[in-house]
């Protein structure tokens, strides 16, 4: 899988694709209207929340799928994996997201909506556990922009179009810091590594 994953990264640590979500704005204020955001990776008390997108049991409640995957299995003697996460929660008939869910159908696993709350982060990390096998597709919805938030991944601080769809190659460092007094708001997609998804990026890449 990892010399398929090459044929994305080869094109940059980021990179824009041509489908949009339209409103970015308004379907965060939905999406906090109708829903409930729940903890992300409740061992941890540092103001991330989430809403699923696709989840273990296409329910909401957050659980194992917001959790740490590695611990939650430590603990509970499961062996999840991202693809065990791919049944469809309400969010993800959402309309706005139709043309991005119909782009990648049936290889969606384990996505959701991420909210980072004021003074939130993640610390530096590679997502190398995937070793390939997914790729990142992440959505900028709301305040992504420094100085008020910061996504820095292989030493560079990133700039983002609000709504725009990028392919992210997380396997390289990288770390996000909310230093404003608002939340900012990501949609995160896990997608399965194979020759059709590879090929949907390639043939959607932004030509600026």
């Amino acid at each position: 899988m990892i010399d398929l994953y090459n044929r994305l990264a080869i094109l940059g640590t980021v990179v824009e694709l041509k489908t949009k979500i339209d409103n970015p704005i308004k379907f965060v204020e939905d999406t906090e209207r109708d829903y409930d955001y729940v903890i992300y990776n409740p061992r941890k008390s540092i103001n991330r929340f989430g809403l699923s997108i696709t989840s273990l049991d296409g329910k909401l409640t957050g659980i194992p799928d917001l959790d740490s995957l590695s611990e939650y299995n430590k603990e509970n003697g499961t062996t999840y994996t991202e693809r065990d996460f791919d049944k469809p929660t309400p969010l993800y008939y959402d309309t706005r997201l139709a043309e991005l869910t119909s782009l990648f159908k049936n290889n969606i696993v384990r996505s959701h909506i991420l909210r980072i709350d004021p003074g939130g982060y993640f610390p530096a990390h590679r997502d190398s556990h995937h070793s390939g096998n997914h790729f990142r597709i992440i959505v900028p919805l709301k305040n992504v922009k420094p100085p008020q938030f910061y996504f820095i991944i292989d030493n560079d601080i990133k700039l983002w179009n609000i709504g725009s769809v990028y392919f992210v190659d997380t396997i390289k460092a990288h770390v996000l810091f909310n230093a404003s007094l608002s939340s900012s708001y990501w949609i995160v997609f896990n997608i399965i590594t194979n020759n059709d998804t590879i090929e949907t990026v390639l043939n959607n890449v932004l030509i600026c």
